[in-house]
């Protein structure tokens, strides 16, 4: 515990892949994480999309998947729904307790050292750099002197507090709380998401975990009520939601923060390097950090072992390279999804329809208003002229009986 070249805080998506490719770069690596157990408790949606594990190059184990979607499902301000069948939304559901354990298993067959029930406390500093950390190892204090660190310890990460590092404020963070549900009757193959007034600038969501199980949640954006009672009245208020589930069969309540900041490239602070959530690396505008986390992670990793080997790195280059694009346009369709919610022009009853449109990028951010005309007058027309100039897999139709539209068999 008293040696190694890079310590890697948090063993989620972010710190496994750090750890993993710290090790295969040579370094003597230790992943610690406060948890006592690795992959609980579950924080999010458990939802990953299939472009960017073929990105990632990562194989996910069959045995963690439970449920795999075709297409993505939006139900804009209860009136329109659009079925994205796009690649970019084809999706696996996962268990995340098997699958955190299995990139952190990852990293230990890679050489890294990995340990559960150990927190970070405390770290010294000399010019910037962190020279020893104070650790809680199963109860006992233990101090270690890293030569680099990776920072992977989440949305409210004790390194960024300790380096004085403030990479996004609280308006940049989601809160999410989610039920895992059990259905009154079969849920269509596909993750469905929910835009509305009600929610505001935030998203509901449907996950399914098998024919007959969901995650069912809220991430909500500057809305202080009781998130658990929030999303109890939603469930049970929504005509679409409230056909599958009620409150009375919750298999497990999940709450966590996501940050959604926009890209903020690849932090670095003295011998520090921030990943996954603690570096806002998710799609901004529906909050995936999953596979994100991973890549960037594995790229934090690389670089803080050759930061460790007195060898220069060169991790947010190498990070725009790889994950650029994808965390860029994210952020794009995020900004244009705040400056929609925030701004007075746009009617109420038009914004979850723009939202839609924006999100399946079926408009730009300079297209809104001359949308707002066609999608004020015939939504559901204009929704089907917008995806059939697109030439993609987008279907809409109109959600003229939300009690009855969503059969079992769509």
């Amino acid at each position: 515990m008293m040696d190694c070249d890079v310590l890697v805080v948090g063993a989620g998506p972010a710190g496994s892949g750090a750890a993993r490719a710290s090790a295969l770069t040579g370094a003597k690596t230790l992943m610690v994480d406060k948890k006592k157990e690795i992959g609980t408790p579950v924080q999010c949606g458990e939802v990953i999309g299939l472009e960017l594990v073929k990105r990632s190059g990562l194989r996910i184990p069959p045995q963690t998947i439970c449920a795999r979607q075709s297409f993505t499902r939006f139900v804009l301000g209860r009136e329109i729904i659009v079925d994205n069948a796009e690649p970019y939304w084809h999706s696996v559901t996962v268990e995340r307790k098997l699958f955190d354990k299995h990139l952190a298993l990852r990293a230990a067959l890679a050489g890294t050292a990995v340990q559960a029930d150990t927190k970070l406390l405390s770290a010294k500093m000399r010019d910037g750099a962190i020279t020893s950390c104070l650790l809680n190892h199963h109860g006992e204090e233990v101090e270690v002197e890293p030569k680099a660190v990776v920072a992977a310890d989440g949305v409210h990460s004790t390194l960024a507090k300790v380096m004085g590092a403030e990479f996004f404020s609280p308006q940049d963070v989601a809160r999410g709380v989610e039920f895992e549900l059990v259905a009154k009757k079969n849920l269509p193959g596909c993750m469905q998401i929910f835009i509305e007034e009600e929610i505001g600038l935030g998203y509901g969501w449907i996950i399914p975990k098998g024919r007959r199980r969901a995650n069912v949640g809220l991430g909500l954006v500057g809305v202080n009520a009781s998130r658990r009672s929030f999303l109890e009245d939603w469930i049970n208020g929504h005509p679409v939601v409230s056909q599958y589930f009620d409150v009375e069969k919750v298999l497990e309540v999940k709450m966590g923060d996501a940050p959604v900041p926009g890209f903020l490239g690849g932090p670095v602070k003295g011998n520090v390097l921030f990943c996954g959530d603690s570096a806002g690396q998710t799609l901004a505008f529906v909050g995936e950090g999953i596979m994100p986390s991973y890549i960037c992670g594995g790229l934090a990793g690389k670089h803080a072992a050759l930061m460790a080997q007195g060898e220069q790195q060169n991790y947010e280059e190498e990070l725009v390279d790889a994950m650029g694009d994808q965390l860029v346009m994210g952020a794009v369709l995020r900004d244009t999804l705040v400056e929609l919610w925030s701004s007075s022009v746009f009617d109420p009853k038009m914004r979850p329809l723009l939202s839609g449109a924006v999100m399946n990028e079926l408009i730009g951010p300079d297209d809104m208003m001359q949308a707002v005309s066609s999608l004020d007058a015939e939504p559901l027309k204009a929704f089907q002229a917008m995806a059939k100039g697109s030439g993609r897999a987008i279907k809409a139709r109109r959600c003229r009986n939300a009690l009855h539209i969503l059969r079992s068999d769509q």
